[in-house]
């Protein structure tokens, strides 16, 4: 009996140590991937290669329409699938206490709790519900600590909880050192992408520095969002540099900041969140019932960074590939003002006569400024340019007047347009001749084009 004892026991103690060695290697295997989750914070179902969404303007401009030349590359993302929200990217915000009340709207307190944020159907999802005849309950994450940085493109696809239900949806960054008071954004700001606070087909960019009490200063910007109340999921962009910070929806430009007391030059975090609305008053909220009112839904989170710059590219018109397609004679000069000792003139003698440069080499897709410089002198006419891209053409306004009683180097850069990777051809039109000129003929010296 002792005997049968004592195996019995020897037997318990073996499997509970297998137990425990057990219990060991799956903690141990646990942190583990926790430890190589840090390491990254792409998503790896994020797919390969994607870039923003960028739709190119339909009018020429000096404002970009998309992303600058050079190489991108994601820094951060998220695409939100499975059940459970990534507390290596984000933080579910439960408020302390109440934030600030919407009498307008009879909503006396409302909070941001963890049940009303959670993931389903590759979406994170901010549920906003009435908990009272004047209290609303919404959702919030933010990645405080977690991922913080500056400069680069940041991209948010969100559907916006409905409006009419007294709440508004936003996307949003802000830094840790907002609540300083030195008259800039300098040292960190809440910069509000857009909030969803109105009924009509438009929102409002805001820019907060300096806290929150007397010193606080604000820096809004409204802009048109068409269809942003339809129900389906729309797209905003933040492009954030050293010199500026754009706003885009669907992929189209809408703002840009750019006077360097509203650009912020150190780490901000990210936001997403819906909350009690502001933009208008009712009974929008009060005549709900108690429950469930709205959701917000986040498709994805997706951030790049730029990690180089291509060269400007320099042209010397003499030595490139040219001809004239109204027939005109293109001639080789010789001047010690040109760029390289040398310029092409055409001798243009009508209105609409025209030089064309083919196989221009980009060698990175991106925006660039078109620049044209030329000698002048009294015969000389006025010229437009127009570049091909992607089978189409892309025609500039501006026109460069080389008119001059003496010969000198005259410059103009037309615009900033955006040219896929590879071969592209340049034409400039007569437009006109000065009063002055005796003239229609064209000086072409150097074309420059500069990544912006």
């Amino acid at each position: 009996m002792k005997e049968m004892t004592l195996l019995t026991l020897s037997l318990l103690l073996l499997l509970l140590l297998g137990s425990c060695e057990k219990e060991v290697i799956k903690n141990e295997t646990s942190q583990t991937d926790i430890t190589n989750s840090q390491s990254s914070k792409i998503d790896p179902l994020t797919p390969m290669g994607m870039q923003p969404v960028i739709v190119e303007g339909p009018q020429a401009s000096s404002i970009l329409k998309s992303l600058p030349a050079g190489s991108w590359e994601l820094d951060f993302s998220d695409e939100f699938e499975g059940s459970t929200v990534d507390p290596i990217k984000w933080n579910v915000i439960v408020s302390s206490k109440s934030r600030a009340p919407r009498p307008d709207l009879g909503i006396d307190d409302w909070w941001w709790t963890a049940e009303n944020v959670w993931q389903e159907n590759g979406d994170l999802v901010l549920r906003v519900t009435k908990e009272d005849y004047n209290t609303m309950h919404c959702g919030s994450v933010n990645s405080n600590n977690l991922y913080e940085t500056q400069y680069g493109y940041f991209e948010a696809r969100m559907k916006i909880a409905d409006a009419s239900k007294g709440t508004h949806t936003a996307f949003w960054f802000q830094g840790d050192n907002q609540g300083n008071v030195d008259g800039t954004a300098n040292d960190g700001a809440e910069i509000d992408v857009f909030e969803s606070a109105w009924m009509e087909d438009y929102t409002k960019s805001v820019i907060h520095i300096d806290g929150y009490g007397a010193d606080h200063k604000a820096n809004t910007i409204k802009y048109t969002t068409p269809n942003i109340h339809d129900g389906n999921y729309h797209t905003w962009g933040f492009h954030w540099t050293e010199s500026f910070m754009d706003i885009y929806y669907d992929g189209v430009f809408k703002v840009r900041y750019s006077d360097p007391a509203w650009i912020v030059h150190s780490p901000e975090f990210l936001w997403l969140s819906d909350g009690a609305s502001f933009g208008y008053a009712g009974d929008n909220f009060t005549r709900e019932p108690v429950g469930t009112l709205t959701h917000a839904y986040v498709d994805y989170v997706r951030v790049w960074k730029q990690v180089s710059s291509p060269n400007v590219i320099e042209a010397e018109c003499e030595n490139q590939s040219c001809f004239s397609p109204t027939g005109d004679d293109i001639q080789t000069k010789s001047h010690a003002s040109a760029s390289n000792g040398q310029h092409l003139k055409l001798m243009a003698d009508v209105v609409n006569d025209r030089i064309r440069f083919d196989n221009i080499y980009v060698s990175e897709a991106g925006n660039y400024a078109v620049n044209l410089s030329g000698l002048t002198w009294n015969s000389f006419g006025k010229y437009k340019c127009s570049i091909s891209n992607n089978g189409s053409w892309h025609y500039f306004t501006s026109e460069l007047d080389l008119y001059g009683t003496s010969t000198s180097v005259k410059e103009l850069t037309f615009g900033t347009v955006y040219l896929e990777a590879g071969n592209h051809s340049i034409t400039f039109t007569c437009s006109g001749k000065n009063n002055k000129s005796s003239g229609y003929v064209g000086s072409f010296d150097k074309i420059t084009l500069t990544p912006q």
